[in-house]
């Protein structure tokens, strides 16, 4: 349940006067994903920070957080800049819960979004990127009620809420929770986490207010479900 990383003194923006996108990973760390699905969670994440950063526009327009969730939701990582992000090593432990992880995450976003205005920097609809293997154990009415109001604001949303499941994973719940879900068929993250890194790239080269475009391709052990998002 614990947390080790490589602890560094990383900037909290990168470029003020550079748009700015804001992901936060929201991940699993109960006792169920222990062994190689957590192993490989952490090498996609790194890989993931090295592929991600060596794009000049997104090192300067990205930022990335890591939440993780078993009996209790906590910051794993700060928003950072990818360029500075510290190399992590996620530990797992307990239950899953999935609705303190999501309320969680969700006001972090709104947190860096606030920072942005105070910096006078433009934002693009952050992301919340969400992988668990299981169901949750606590009640997630809350989250699943505020990640629809934040969906819907002002017609065209303030964020946009992912939900990847890995075996394992009540994809009911998920399917109840985001109109955005991905199914994973095994434990090896590394397709899906480049996909991410095209999506971050191609955001942060649109323009803020536009819908902003994603990777087109998914790994060959990933669908979308349902598959018309």
């Amino acid at each position: 349940m614990g947390i080790s990383q490589t602890a560094i003194e990383a900037p909290r923006i990168a470029a003020a006067n550079e748009p700015h996108l804001a992901c936060v990973l929201l991940l699993d760390t109960s006792g169920s994903m222990s062994g190689a699905p957590i192993a490989s969670l952490n090498q996609a994440i790194n890989m993931f920070k090295e592929k991600t950063a060596l794009d000049p526009m997104a090192m300067k327009r990205v930022d990335v957080a890591i939440i993780a969730f078993d009996d209790e939701a906590r910051v794993a990582q700060e928003f950072t800049p990818i360029s500075q992000m510290a190399p992590i090593t996620l530990e797992t432990g307990g239950l899953t819960s999935m609705g303190k992880g999501i309320c969680f995450a969700i006001d972090k976003v709104k947190e860096r979004n606030q920072f942005y205005a105070s910096m006078g920097t433009p934002c693009f609809k952050p992301w919340i990127f969400m992988i668990t293997d299981g169901a949750p154990t606590d009640d997630i009415t809350l989250a699943v009620q505020r990640i629809r109001d934040e969906e819907t604001k002002g017609g065209h949303g303030k964020l946009k809420f992912f939900a990847l499941g890995v075996p394992g994973a009540d994809m009911e719940v998920l399917k109840s929770i985001s109109k955005r879900v991905l199914q994973l068929s095994d434990f090896d993250f590394a397709g899906i986490f480049n996909w991410m890194s095209e999506s971050m790239v191609a955001i942060s080269v649109s323009r803020v207010g536009a819908e902003a475009p994603m990777a087109s391709q998914l790994p060959s052990n990933s669908q979308v479900v349902p598959s018309d998002w």
